[in-house]
């Protein structure tokens, strides 16, 4: 590599890449020309669309998820004949809520429990060697 870059500084290519690439009058010269090759926001617009469709479709499955998880596990309610339909759909609601939140504490459990299961598995292993 040494005997490369002294054959570059012999032959003058060494000065020619440095004074090209490496000093201001070079970069300053070509400021109009480098502002129109410059990534804007805008030049990303494609990529923010996908991101966006995805984030949103992994939440719509989620939600439909829950949703039949929601319809299996939750018995249907009886028809209440008090006609209070907004009180009915508020309460609806806050079990759909409190039902997702379980399941969030039950998942949040499970990944704690078998995480102490690895870890004495683990040492019991070692242990046993």
């Amino acid at each position: 590599m040494s005997t490369a870059i002294l054959t570059l500084s012999e032959n003058g290519d060494l000065q020619r890449i440095h004074d090209k690439w490496l000093t201001r009058s070079a970069c300053s010269g070509q400021s109009d020309v480098l502002e129109s090759e410059r990534l804007h926001l805008s030049s990303f617009w494609g990529l923010f669309l996908i991101c966006g469709m995805a984030c949103f479709l992994a939440l719509l499955v989620f939600f439909i998820n829950m949703l039949r998880q929601f319809m299996h596990h939750v018995p249907p309610t009886t028809p209440d004949t008090s006609g209070e339909g907004s009180s009915k759909s508020g309460r609806s609601l806050h079990t759909f809520l409190s039902f997702v939140d379980d399941r969030e504490e039950d998942v949040k459990s499970k990944s704690k429990r078998r995480q102490m299961e690895k870890s004495v598995s683990g040492n019991g292993a070692d242990i046993e060697s």
